[in-house]
């Protein structure tokens, strides 16, 4: 459940980032697109949030 939350709230925080810079946002000479990137990353890398809501609705007994 922590690494659902946990990568979905990266993403929301580095698109919002990401959003209120604008043009900014995508460029290199900022942070901000390099932790989209690695949030982005995480989200895929830890499975997909669909696969871990399955994953949990699982082992919490739900069908």
């Amino acid at each position: 459940m922590a690494k659902l939350v946990g990568s979905e709230n990266a993403m929301w925080c580095t698109h919002a980032a990401v959003q209120t810079l604008g043009g900014y946002g995508y460029s290199r000479e900022y942070p901000v697109e390099r932790w989209m990137r690695d949030a982005k990353l995480e989200e895929i890398e830890e499975g997909t949030s669909d696969i871990q809501r399955l994953v949990i609705s699982r082992g919490l007994g739900a069908r």
